[in-house]
């Protein structure tokens, strides 16, 4: 997969994409990241970029022809390619959605800044508009490094072991089963010893793969009954 970043501060990439198994699939290209300065398409010698909103208020708003500009800057490779912005008030982010777009070839993310972006740009170059949460960061590059996270450890061999995707949150409309290590018996500070569950060291397959089911099925219930509704 081929990755474009639209955005005023192409300094915070790769970020957290530079790191660990991101990272690494990075090294060994099972994707590439590029960035794309909007300050090089400004409309003066500043490299201005936002102008006041109409209808006024406070803050300023990127501007359409900035964006246009920026986006025609890049030459694409293929016809498989998907166009996102960044914003809060945008579809929710899910796992569905990001294995979708795994399957892409290209992907460019346009990372909004300030009030946001001229609302006519995102819809004549066909911007889908997604957010991470509902919640409000100050611009959209940390949001792009989760969206592309997501999406990049799911391209076929990024992650060590396969099986990883099959069992995590969210697979099957279910959060994951808890997760424990040695040691067997861990005595914390205050001196209190708490054991890991006796089914996990019994060595029978069947009846872990029933713990884990009907853990994750309490879990579900309990942190995320919207989940649990939609069907096991």
């Amino acid at each position: 997969m081929r990755v474009i970043i639209l955005t005023p501060y192409p300094e915070m990439f790769p970020g957290a994409l530079g790191h660990s198994i991101i990272g690494n699939a990075l090294d060994n290209k099972k994707f590439s990241l590029e960035t794309i300065n909007l300050h090089d398409f400004g409309i003066d010698k500043r490299g201005s970029i936002d102008d006041q909103p109409f209808g006024g208020g406070p803050g300023m708003v990127i501007r359409p022809d900035v964006v246009e500009n920026a986006l025609n800057s890049v030459i694409f490779n293929s016809k498989s390619i998907r166009k996102i912005f960044l914003t809060p008030s945008g579809q929710k982010l899910t796992q569905n959605i990001l294995q979708e777009l795994s399957q892409y070839t290209e992907m460019v993310i346009l990372c909004g800044r300030f009030e946001g972006v001229d609302q006519r740009v995102i819809e004549t170059l066909g911007f889908q508009e997604i957010s991470i949460g509902d919640y409000v960061l100050s611009g959209g590059e940390i949001a792009a490094q989760v969206l592309v996270e997501g999406c990049i450890r799911l391209i076929p061999g990024v992650l060590g072991q396969p099986q990883s995707l099959l069992e995590e949150t969210f697979s099957n409309n279910l959060l994951e089963y808890p997760h424990y290590t040695r040691p067997q018996v861990w005595e914390d500070n205050q001196g209190n010893k708490h054991e890991v569950p006796e089914v996990l060291t019994s060595g029978h397959h069947e009846k872990i793969e029933r713990w884990r089911k009907d853990k994750s099925i309490e879990k579900t219930k309990t942190l995320r009954p919207d989940l649990f509704k939609k069907g096991i």
